[in-house]
């Protein structure tokens, strides 16, 4: 009998793979290939810690290991079912959802399959969701949503910059290493949730989008004297919607 059916408690199991997995601290290396059965036949390459000083610069995954969280299918299908042990993991430049079950199988669901999912990385929810309406063609991250009056989102966009080293024996260019940079694009969803605009967080576009909110934002500045970024300008919604549209 294998191994990992005669482990019956799945945590435990995830355990001796999570121990079994991670390379040792203040090293780098590759991850193991396995063949990725279900909605991919490719081989993926299972995400690990990397060495910061020798290892690439940001990471390609949303998190440096496997997760607990849940994945909505087009369908409306939700994994895990019950009773059923996966964890997760996400490419943030493909938009791929990685899932590995408790016999360390895995696959992937590309963006086209998925309707929502969440990972969860030391009590930290990674929320992500497609509005159809928006797009189908990538994730929104929810900051801040309101039935009534207006929501805040991000979207996520990783660039990749591939390692470029060179040395002719005399000199050097280049790093040795790969990086993976994250930058947000901030999209406003007004009351009715039928009209949205992106934003960027800039003073005069905040009050440019949020035009017809003038004397509320004034009072809002008139309490806070702040720049703008992600937290003022998720102040400034909050504090139109308790004014305008109180639950």
């Amino acid at each position: 009998m294998d191994v990992l059916q005669r482990i019956r408690n799945p945590w435990l199991f995830f355990t001796i793979l999570y121990i079994a997995i991670l390379p040792a601290r203040g090293s780098a290396q590759d991850g193991e290939l396995s063949p990725a059965p279900g909605t991919q036949t490719r081989r993926v390459m299972i995400p690990v810690f990397t060495d910061q000083q020798k290892g690439d610069a940001g990471n390609l995954y949303l998190t440096k290991k496997w997760c607990r969280g849940y994945v909505v299918l087009w369908n409306h299908k939700q994994i895990p079912e019950q009773n059923e042990f996966l964890l997760f993991n996400y490419d943030k430049v493909k938009n791929l959802v990685y899932v590995m079950d408790q016999y360390a199988k895995q696959w992937t669901y590309p963006i086209d399959s998925v309707s929502s999912f969440e990972i969860v990385e030391n009590n930290v929810i990674y929320s992500f969701e497609k509005i159809p309406w928006i797009s189908k063609g990538y994730y929104l991250i929810p900051i801040y949503k309101s039935e009534k009056g207006y929501s805040l989102y991000k979207r996520l966009f990783t660039k990749s910059t591939r390692s470029a080293y060179g040395n002719d024996g005399y000199t050097s260019e280049g790093k040795r290493y790969d990086e993976y940079a994250d930058t947000y694009e901030y999209y406003l969803l007004y009351p009715g949730n039928t009209i949205y605009k992106r934003v960027n967080l800039k003073e005069s576009v905040v009050r440019r989008v949020l035009k017809e909110e003038e004397k509320l934002i004034n009072e809002y500045f008139a309490l806070n004297e702040l720049e703008i970024n992600e937290q003022s300008f998720l102040g400034i919604i909050q504090y139109i919607n308790d004014k305008k549209y109180p639950d």
